[in-house]
This record gives C-alpha cells, structure tokens and sequence, in this order.
C-alpha cells in the first residue's frame, strides 16, 4: 500500500487519529509518519509513559558505563540504542543486557524474577530450578559457616534436585521429598 500522504513510497506506518469524535486513519510512509511526529522512537509515539520509563533508564543510580558498550551477539544492537528506542532487538538481548535490564526492571516491576503465570509444560521445571538455585546458596553459606554436616545433606539434595530436571518432566514428581532419591 503506497503512502497516503506523498503517494510514492510504501506504506510501513498506520496512524488513527480521534478529533471531535470522528476517527482517521492514515498509512504513511516512515517519512511522512515522521513529518506528523508519529514515527522513530517508541518516545516519539508513546507519550509520557514511556518518556517517564526511558528516565529511568537515564537515571541508573550507581551503574558505570564502560567504554565499550556492551552489544548483543545475535542481532548486534547495542545497549545505547536500547536506551535510545526502549526496544530490545531480540530475545538473545535479555542475556546480553541483563546486568544493566536487572535495576532497571526492578525499579519498574518491583522484582526482575518473573512472578506471574507460565505455562504449565515448564512450570514444574521452572520451579526445580528455582529450589536448586536456592540449595546451591544454602550450600554456599554453610560451607562458608563451616556447617559441613549440612553442606553435605544440601550437596545430595542438589544431586538428587540436579538428577530430577535431567530426568525430564518434573510436575510428574513435585510430591516426592528430595532425600527421598538419596541412597
């Protein structure tokens, strides 16, 4: 579909405008969207939400940049152009942005672990994790305590946790006591 406005170029922008009551939607090019002040950042069309959000971003208390800004792998964006647009460039991002997205998504969400629903094909295994992630600093602190009787139970707990997830579907399992596979 060709621009609406300058009727030449291919249309990559809708724009829907309420005035008064009567709707209008134009497809525009990127030029002409950005002529109307529609097209370009996520700042530029989304308004003050995602200006307040991107101060955030500005604002990061107690973060260093370095000089070499950290980049992602896959799709090669780097973390200034996130901070520029407020998109990531694709899901590999999340790794290579996650020690600047963590503050940031905490300041926002109030946490950076995801707390809502998931599907229940991972649910189990997402949740074997989690405990196993748990034990493994339960176990640190009490070799730092020098608890070694107990640094030895969590270690078989994070064999047997360990041997759950290898072992495939863990909602098949979740009432199963963990010392229950310890020999």
């Amino acid at each position: 579909m060709k621009c609406q406005m300058c009727g030449t170029r291919e249309a990559t922008v809708r724009y829907a405008e309420v005035v008064d009551g009567n709707s209008e939607t134009l497809h525009l090019c990127e030029e002409c969207a950005g002529e109307r002040g529609v097209a370009g950042s996520l700042t530029s069309f989304a308004g003050p939400l995602v200006s307040m959000l991107m101060g955030l971003l500005e604002g990061s208390v107690g973060e260093e940049r370095s000089a070499a800004a950290p980049s992602c792998p896959k799709c090669g964006l780097t973390y200034e152009d996130f901070r520029r647009t407020g998109r990531l460039g694709c899901s590999t991002c999340y790794d290579a942005f996650r020690r600047e997205l963590k503050p940031l998504l905490r300041r926002i969400h109030g946490s950076a672990e995801h707390a809502g629903r998931m599907p229940s094909e991972i649910e189990g295994d997402y949740r074997l994790r989690r405990e196993l992630k748990s034990l493994k600093g339960q176990l640190a602190i009490a070799v730092a305590e020098e608890d070694y009787e107990r640094a030895a139970e969590l270690r078989d707990d994070i064999r047997a946790q360990e041997r759950r997830l290898d072992g495939g579907d863990a909602t098949e399992r979740e009432d199963v006591d963990v010392r229950d596979d310890v020999q």
